[in-house]
C-alpha cells in the first residue's frame, strides 16, 4: 500500500462516523508524524464522505466505531475482540490499499497507529524529543500484526520525584505524557504532595488546617488539566495516597482515635521524633481514607488506582508484634475503604516500605512476608521498586521476588518497577541483559505466579534515555525483545542513519561499557568526597579502565560519521558519553590521589604522586565545564528563567515549592538539597555548568589543598580526623553557594556549538593528556574502597546486626486512668 510518493499524498486517513476523541486524536498524530516524514499531507474524513476519496485508505478505529472497519471484519476474521478488562491488544492490518489501525478498546487504537510508526518508519519517540528520518515515499505491505501485550499494567511514575518537575505547566505535563502514550504505557502515578487534597481531606474531617490559598488553587487546576488529559489518552492514573501521619489539630478533632508514633526515613544519627499514626484497625483510618478518595474523585474527576506506602520501620514507638500487624492491616483496610468509594478500585501496594528502612527489617523476619502475602486482598498489586544498581555484595541488586527472604511474594499479584538510580539519573547505566532476563521472568509463572505489570520510575529531573526506552520495549513485551535487535532498532530509529553500520558498532561499544555487567562509575565530584566515610560504591580501577576504553571506542566511531549524519540525538549522546568518560577518569584519579595520602608515610617522593593526579583533576573539571557552557540545557539559570513565577506542588518532601527567591530555591532543592535537606546532601548529583564551576570544583580544589597541605606529615593525621577537616571546608563552599550562588549572565542564551561538536572537542583534547598515567589497577585495597552509598537500602542477607530504631513506650497510646 502506498502512502506518499515523491512527497505527494496518496491515501486518505479515514475515520468512523462513532469516532471517539482518541480515534480523532490518533488520526491527527498520524497525519502529522507522515507530514514530518515525507512532506505529504494526507487528508482527514469521516467515513460517510469516505467514497469520494480516491486512493490508498487507513481506516482508524474499532467496529463499534466505524461502519468500514465492521465490514472488514466480516470479509477478515483477524481484529481482536472489543474488550476493556483483557490486557491491550494492537491490530496492524494491510490488504492491497486498504489498511486498519484497530485494536481491543479504544487507547489500543492510537497504540496501533504509534507502533506503525515505530517499526515500519522507524519514530523514535525519547524523552528528549521524537526522531523520524526523511522518507517522500512511504509504503506498507500487506501484513497482519495483531499482538496483545502479556502485561496489564505498563507503567511509569510521572512528573519526576522531588526538584522542578513540579513546576511543569499543563502543555508540558502533557508531552510529557503524549511520550508514554506513543510509547504503549498505560498507567501514570502522579508524584506530589497533594496539597489542595489534603487540606480539603482535613477541613471535610473538622480538622483546622491552613488555608487554601490562590497558588493551591493554581496548582490545582494543573493536575486537574493533567488527569483530564491522561484519561482521554487512554492511561489509568494511578493516585499517591496522602501520608498517614497526622496533626495535633487531628488528635484535638479525634482525641479516642487509636494511635501508634512513627517517623519515615531520616539521618539515624538523631534522636528519634516520632508523629502520631492511625491505627489502620481503627475505624477511623477508613474514614480518612474514604474522604482522601471521594475528595481526589470530586476535584481530578474518575480514578481508580491508588497506591500507599506502609509505615514506616525505620523508628517507631510499639512493640514488633503490633507493628507486623499494622503493616497486615494497612493493605487490608486501605483496600477495603478504597472500594468502599471505588467499587472497581485497586490499590498498588508500595514495595518501598519494604524494600527501604533496614537493618534489620520486620519483613525479613522468618514467617512475617508469608502472612503478609495470605492477607493480601485480591485487588491488591505489590508494587517493587529494583534499584538498578551494584553497591557491594551487601546491598540490593535484585528484585524481591528473586530473594529467598521474600520468597512468598513471588505468589502476589506483582508489579516490577525498575528505577534508574535513587538520586540523580546523570550518569550511563542499566544492565540491559538484567532487565530483559527480569521482564521475562514477570511472565514466568513458575517464577512469578501474577505478573502483572512492568514499568519504570523516574527519580528528580534526568532518564537514562537508552535504558527507559528499552523499559518501554519490554513493558510492551518482552519476548520479542533481545539486546542485539534493541541496539540495530536504536541505530535506526534514534540516529536516523541510512548506513547503521558504524552506529551500530558505537552502541555495541556503549552496552557493553555502560548497560552490561560492567559498572559504570558515579561522578565522584557531584558528592562530597572522604578519605573513610561511607560514600558510593566504588568501581575498581581495572574495571573502569575497561569501561573509559569501550566510551572511547563509542567516541571514535561516532567521530568519524559525516557531519550531515550528527543529528541532535547523536551529539546529545556523544556529549553523555562524554560526561561519563570524564567522570570514569576523574574516579580513577581521585581514589589514586586518596590511596596515595593514605600511604604517604612509606613513599618517598609523595609530592610527586600527589601532584600528577592532582592535576589532571583539575584539567578533567576545566574541560567538563567548558563541555557544559556549550549545552543550553546544562545552565541552572536555564532551569531558573524556564521555572521562576510558576506555582508549584510541593514534592514528596513536602518541601515548599512557591519560593520567594527561585534562585535560591534552584541552589538547594533544585541541585543540592544544602539547606533544606543536609542529611541527603547533594542527592540531585546532575551536572549544571554553574554548579560545576561553583560548587563541585571548589569543593574538590578545597579536598586537594587540605590533602596537600598535611601531605608531609608523615601520616600522622588519620583518615577520620583529615575528613572532619575536609567537612568544615565543604560546607564553606556549600554555604556559599547557598548564599551568594553564581554570577547571573545571559550566557545559557547564548548561541553554542552543536553539542557533537562541544563533545569531539572535549574528546580530542582529554587524548592529549597523560589520563592513564599513575593508576594501578591490581588494586591495593586500602580504607578508601569498597564503601557504601549512604542512601542505600540494605541487604537482609547481611549478616552483621544492625541497630534497630524502635521506641520503647508508644507516647500517643491512651493512659488507663
Amino acid at each position: 500500500m502506498i502512502l506518499t510518493q515523491s512527497g505527494a499524498a496518496c491515501s486518505t486517513i479515514i475515520v468512523g462516523n462513532q469516532a471517539t476523541w482518541l480515534d480523532m486524536h490518533t488520526a491527527s498524530e498520524l497525519q502529522s508524524y507522515i507530514q514530518k516524514i515525507s512532506g505529504a499531507t494526507l487528508l482527514i474524513v469521516k467515513e460517510q464522505d469516505a467514497h469520494v476519496m480516491s486512493g490508498g485508505r487507513i481506516l482508524i478505529g474499532r467496529p463499534s466505531t466505524c461502519r468500514m472497519i465492521r465490514d472488514f471484519a466480516m470479509q477478515e476474521s483477524v481484529l481482536p475482540e472489543q474488550s476493556d478488562t483483557d490486557n491491550d491488544c494492537i491490530a496492524i492490518v494491510v490488504r492491497g490499499s486498504t489498511m486498519v489501525l484497530s485494536g481491543s478498546n479504544d487507547r489500543s487504537v492510537h497504540y496501533s497507529a504509534c507502533h506503525l510508526l515505530q517499526t515500519v518508519f522507524s519514530v523514535g519517540f525519547y524523552s528528549d524529543g521524537d526522531s523520524w528520518a526523511h522518507n517522500p515515499d512511504m509504503a506498507v505491505e500487506d501484513r497482519t500484526f495483531v499482538e496483545r501485550s502479556p502485561f496489564r499494567f505498563r507503567h511509569t511514575v510521572g512528573q519526576w520525584v522531588y526538584n522542578f518537575g513540579a513546576f511543569l505547566n499543563g502543555d508540558e505535563r502533557k508531552r510529557e505524557l503524549d511520550m508514554y502514550a506513543r510509547n504503549k504505557i498505560n498507567s501514570y502515578r502522579f508524584y506530589t504532595w497533594n496539597t489542595y487534597v489534603r487540606k480539603r481531606t482535613f477541613q471535610k474531617m473538622g480538622v483546622k488546617t491552613e488555608p487554601i490559598t490562590r497558588e493551591d488553587l493554581v496548582r490545582m487546576e494543573a493536575v486537574r488539566e493533567t488527569a483530564a488529559y491522561a484519561r482521554s489518552l487512554g492511561i489509568d492514573t494511578m493516585v499517591q495516597m496522602m501520608i498517614q501521619e497526622t496533626s495535633l489539630e487531628f488528635r484535638k478533632a479525634y482525641p479516642d482515635a487509636r494511635y501508634f508514633g512513627c517517623e519515615w526515613v531520616k539521618d539515624d544519627e538523631n534522636e528519634p521524633d516520632t508523629v502520631p499514626f492511625l491505627y489502620p484497625d481503627d475505624p477511623l483510618y477508613k474514614t480518612l481514607v474514604k474522604t482522601f478518595v471521594q475528595t481526589w474523585i470530586e476535584t481530578y474527576g474518575p480514578c481508580r488506582h491508588f497506591t500507599a506506602c506502609p509505615p514506616s520501620e525505620h523508628h517507631i514507638s510499639t512493640d514488633i508484634e503490633d507493628f507486623i500487624q499494622i503493616n497486615l492491616d494497612f493493605a487490608r483496610y486501605t483496600y477495603e475503604a478504597i472500594r468502599e468509594v471505588v467499587p472497581d478500585g485497586r490499590l498498588f501496594f508500595d514495595g518501598w516500605g519494604v524494600r527501604a528502612n533496614t537493618p534489620p527489617s520486620i519483613w525479613t523476619m522468618p514467617g512475617v512476608m508469608q502472612r503478609f502475602v495470605d492477607a493480601l486482598p485480591e485487588e491488591v498489586y505489590f508494587l517493587d521498586l529494583w534499584p538498578n544498581r551494584k553497591e557491594t555484595d551487601s546491598t540490593f541488586r535484585e528484585p524481591m521476588f528473586r530473594d529467598e527472604t521474600y520468597g512468598p511474594l513471588h505468589r502476589a499479584r506483582y508489579i516490577l518497577e525498575p528505577l534508574n538510580e535513587f538520586g540523580g539519573d546523570d550518569h550511563l547505566h542499566g544492565e540491559f541483559e538484567r532487565h530483559i532476563q527480569a521482564a521475562r521472568q514477570m511472565l514466568d509463572p513458575t517464577v512469578v505466579e501474577h505478573g502483572e505489570g512492568f514499568g519504570n520510575c523516574t527519580e528528580l529531573c534526568g532518564t537514562s534515555v537508552h535504558f527507559f526506552d528499552l523499559i518501554f520495549r519490554l513493558a510492551w513485551d518482552p519476548a520479542r525483545v533481545t539486546t542485539a535487535d534493541f541496539l540495530e532498532d536504536t541505530a535506526k530509529r534514534r540516529y536516523g542513519l541510512a548506513d547503521q553500520t558504524i552506529a551500530v558498532k558505537a552502541l555495541e561499544a556503549l552496552q557493553q561499557a555502560v548497560y552490561s555487567e560492567r559498572d559504570s562509575s558515579h561522578a565522584r565530584y557531584q558528592k562530597r568526597c572522604y578519605l573513610s566515610r561511607p560514600q558510593r560504591r566504588l568501581v575498581p580501577i581495572a574495571e573502569s579502565m575497561e569501561v573509559a576504553e569501550l566510551l572511547d571506542r563509542y567516541m571514535e566511531l561516532m567521530s568519524s560519521l559525516p557531519e550531515a549524519q550528527k543529528t541532535v540525538f547523536v551529539g546529545r549522546d556523544m556529549f553523555d558519553v562524554m560526561r561519563q568518560y570524564i567522570t570514569e577518569y576523574f574516579n580513577m584519579h581521585l581514589r589514586s590521589l586518596f590511596e596515595g595520602f593514605l600511604s604517604r608515610g612509606a613513599q618517598q617522593e609523595p609530592e610527586k604522586m600527589f601532584r600528577s593526579h592532582a592535576v589532571l583533576l583539575e584539567q578533567l573539571l576545566d574541560l567538563l565545564e567548558q563541555m557544559l557552557r556549550e549545552d543550553p540545557e546544562s545552565y541552572v539559570e536555564t532551569m531558573v528563567r524556564r521555572y521562576q513565577g510558576r506555582p508549584g506542588d510541593p514534592d514528596v518532601s513536602g518541601t515548599d515549592c512557591n519560593p520567594q527567591d527561585f534562585r535560591r530555591w534552584m541552589r538547594d532543592m533544585g541541585t543540592t538539597f544544602a539547606e533544606t535537606i543536609p542529611n541527603l546532601i547533594d542527592y540531585p548529583s546532575r551536572d549544571y555548568y554553574e554548579l560545576v564551576r561553583d560548587y563541585y570544583h571548589p569543593r574538590i580544589r578545597s579536598c586537594i589543598l587540605q590533602l596537600q597541605e598535611l601531605l608531609n606529615d608523615g601520616g600522622a593525621a588519620s583518615a577520620p580526623e583529615v575528613d572532619r577537616m575536609l567537612e568544615q571546608h565543604y560546607q564553606t563552599v556549600e554555604q556559599h553557594w547557598i548564599r551568594e550562588g553564581y554570577a547571573v549572565t545571559d550566557e545559557c542564551e547564548y548561541a553554542h556549538l552543536p553539542l557533537w561538536r562541544a563533545a569531539e572537542r572535549a574528546w580530542r583534547t582529554l587524548r592529549l593528556l597523560p589520563l592513564k598515567s599513575g593508576l594501578d589497577s591490581t588494586e591495593k585495597q586500602g580504607s578508601a574502597s569498597g564503601m557504601i552509598d549512604v542512601f542505600a537500602s540494605f541487604s537482609e542477607n547481611k549478616q552483621e546486626p544492625g541497630r534497630r530504631g524502635w521506641v520503647s513506650e508508644n507516647p500517643f497510646a491512651k493512659k488507663d486512668g
